[in-house]
């Protein structure tokens, strides 16, 4: 197993974590471990929901259309604006 050393933690967050630690039966290694774990429970689970509904406003949002090549042109151009525009800063 591999083994990182975090420096420079503020007292209170120290303190909370020796409090949460001692409250849930865990070492203060154990108590960083599952909060570790736990912030990608969270994420992942903050995506699976983001993305479904990402999933549902596409399917709301009607029928597909055909890309045509005026569409796709006319996409092409308002990238190549923007990316002017960030290179120039303005």
């Amino acid at each position: 197993m591999a083994s990182i050393t975090i420096k420079d933690i503020p007292e209170e967050i120290h303190a909370r974590l020796t409090r949460e630690a001692s409250a849930h039966h865990r070492s203060l290694n154990g108590e960083l471990l599952r909060r570790v774990e736990l912030s990608f429970e969270l994420e992942s689970a903050f995506n699976t929901k983001r993305d479904a509904q990402w999933i549902q406003e596409a399917i709301a949002s009607g029928p597909e259309e055909p890309l045509t090549r005026q569409k796709f042109d006319a996409a092409v151009k308002r990238g190549l604006a923007r990316a002017a525009t960030r290179s120039t800063g303005r």
